[in-house]
């Protein structure tokens, strides 16, 4: 059967629309991830969205919807909870990642849970979603887009300098703990699609290779969300035409940009120094 067949049947037309909006706006949290250095939450999300899955299978139900309970509610209470506590939210985040995944393993043990349906929640697979599934994609992707476009200077701003926004009346901590949120229920509709374990490949790594070639927030939020699709679209197609798991593929495909743009950086960061030097600078 050929790729073009394959587009005729939903489960192809639901991965396809899941990839456009999901590469296009979850890219921009993986943005937020290492300007507010944020790598610490992602895995405790990570782990919470395990925890959830596992809460799911334990008890026979869908395991996206506890999945996007925990990660919800972990997301929300995460912030003010380190302030009470006066701990960092990286120490804080490690505390919850740990605890998360020892009561995720003991559901799997004590529910006797299959290792095939454990995986399915680690590893995920786009060719599976369901029109719910996809809907909340869709849901998650136009709340994050609406968010940096109607809040870009604002976002900037923080992204900046924290303290710099509330020196200026911005509402920071606001903001600072929406974004946090919108990073749960990211973390949570990407379980599906890529897995529990494997959600950097829509999140992070595209942010990661923007980072490496932009020079302003406009150019990082652009080439995250062009290299979000790229990945996501020959990623789905390799995994198709090589019969490899789409995840993995789609994750290869976006470390492979990672490395293009590391080369691009290099090239262009020589022949800066070339110049200088042959300015006399």
């Amino acid at each position: 059967m050929g790729f073009g067949q394959l587009l005729s049947y939903p489960f192809m037309q639901h991965a396809i629309v899941a990839v456009l909006f999901a590469g296009i706006a979850f890219p921009l949290i993986g943005v937020f991830i290492l300007s507010l250095n944020l790598v610490p939450l992602r895995f405790a999300m990570m782990h919470m969205a395990l925890l959830g899955g596992a809460v799911g299978l334990f008890l026979k139900v869908d395991p996206l919807l506890p999945g996007l309970l925990f990660c919800s509610l972990s997301s929300m209470a995460l912030g003010p909870v380190s302030e009470r506590m006066k701990l960092g939210l990286g120490t804080l985040s490690g505390y919850l990642m740990t605890l998360s995944l020892a009561l995720a393993f003991i559901l799997f043990y004590k529910g006797n849970i299959h290792v095939v349906q454990a995986f399915g929640i680690l590893w995920g697979n786009i060719l599976s979603l369901t029109l719910r599934d996809l809907l909340l994609v869709i849901g998650v992707s136009v709340l994050i887009l609406g968010m940096v476009l109607l809040f870009f200077k604002e976002i900037q701003a923080i992204l900046y300098d924290r303290e710099v926004a509330l020196a200026v009346g911005l509402p920071e901590k606001k903001l600072y703990y929406v974004m946090v949120f919108v990073l749960g229920l990211s973390v949570a509709a990407s379980m599906r699609m890529i897995g529990a374990l494997l959600i950097d490949a829509f999140i992070l790594l595209p942010a990661i290779a923007a980072n490496l070639i932009s020079r302003s927030l406009k150019q990082v939020f652009l080439f995250s969300s062009l290299f979000g699709l790229m990945s996501g679209f020959i990623g789905l197609y390799l995994s198709f035409l090589l019969d490899l798991p789409t995840s993995s593929a789609i994750i290869l495909v976006a470390s492979a940009i990672i490395g293009f743009c590391f080369l691009i950086q290099r090239r262009v960061g020589f022949r800066a120094k070339v110049m200088s030097d042959r300015m006399g600078l």
